[in-house]
């Protein structure tokens, strides 16, 4: 099954955006300084978690990788607002070089991706490191490195799962002690060949989702030489973004290619996914069928969560690219409140 990115589905129904208000929300105090937000999830006690690049430095600045100039931490707010606390405080170099997505899984723990510094690690809710997947600090792509992971799953069975996506186009299996298990993917448009492995999710059902964006030069200024395939140079004409589906082992079963997908995530049966950046749909996990949007509730929906209330949350990098500001003073971290 293919859903066609050239058929508008007459089905849709685009929510009114007078259903949501936009909360002034978080309040940040003094402490709490970035440039952007990059991930965002909630807990079951209705925490919210923001985790910020605080400095962003590209792996190509001279001194980036030497003296680990990037920095990212992760804050806890309350729905109202109210800061929490923090981990992986900003001036420790070696939490995060480029946050790039956090998860809290079933138990209770986290996940985080660390784009630039080339791991994913998993974490108690108080920031205890308990499992570091990839070397830091170091790209390439074997059992032991990755070269910008983006998202991490984990399977009903405990077995791992990473998009190794940035700079390499693949997934990653690792058994719930890190052991390597298996890879699935090249750079390729074809069933199992990715571009951009951007993000993933799996479903009730145990399928996995992958958001493929069409790559080609994906931020190369932000590495170093080599860094990035020869192939990676260009876009293959009339390719389009799109979503793969797997069974749990990785074997192909479709794609959707009628949204745009940045961010993906599930919540009571439906897949939600951002579409042309800013917008969010909410899609039908079997047939993939948009049966909600919600238009412009971020400048870039990074990464998006949703709380006991329906409360949508969502961490926007760049917002420049909007004519907005970056930090405190932007639209970094967004939470619309649906009215009942």
């Amino acid at each position: 099954m293919c859903i066609s990115h050239d058929v508008e589905n007459e089905t849709e129904k685009t929510a009114s955006r007078n259903q949501y208000r936009l909360a002034n929300w978080p309040n940040y105090p003094e402490k709490v300084d970035f440039e952007m937000g990059s991930g965002v999830a909630v807990d079951e006690n209705g925490v919210i978690y923001l985790f910020t690049r605080d400095i962003e430095h590209w792996a190509a600045h001279p001194l980036a990788m030497k003296e680990k100039m990037g920095r990212s931490s992760v804050s806890m707010f309350s729905r109202e607002g109210e800061f929490l606390g923090k981990w992986g405080k900003s001036d420790e170099p070696g939490f995060a070089l480029g946050g790039h997505t956090i998860y809290i899984e079933k138990d209770g723990m986290f996940w985080t991706t660390d784009r630039d510094g080339h791991v994913v690690r998993k974490y108690t809710p108080e920031g205890k490191i308990l499992l570091e997947l990839g070397t830091f600090g170091e790209w390439g792509c074997d059992e032991n490195h990755f070269n910008g992971p983006t998202a991490v799953l984990q399977q009903e069975d405990g077995n791992i799962v990473v998009a190794d996506g940035y700079w390499n186009s693949r997934l990653v299996w690792f058994d719930s002690e890190g052991n390597f298990l298996k890879e699935l993917g090249s750079w390729g448009r074809g069933p199992q060949e990715f571009n951009t492995p951007h993000a993933i999710t799996q479903d009730s059902k145990g399928r996995i989702l992958v958001a493929d964006l069409v790559g080609g030069n994906f931020h190369d200024y932000m590495t170093l030489p080599n860094q990035i395939a020869k192939e990676r140079k260009s876009t293959d004409e009339g390719a389009y973004h799109r979503i793969q589906r797997f069974n749990a082992d990785g074997t192909y079963i479709d794609e959707w290619t009628h949204i745009t997908p940045l961010s993906l995530t599930t919540y009571d049966k439906k897949i939600y996914a951002s579409d042309k950046m800013s917008d969010l749909v909410i899609l039908n996990e079997d047939s993939g069928e948009i049966e909600e949007r919600v238009e412009k509730i971020s400048v870039y929906i990074h990464q998006l969560a949703m709380d006991q209330h329906g409360d949508l949350y969502a961490a926007s990098v760049y917002p420049e690219h909007a004519g907005e500001k970056r930090g405190r003073e932007g639209p970094s971290h967004r939470r619309w409140t649906r009215d009942p």
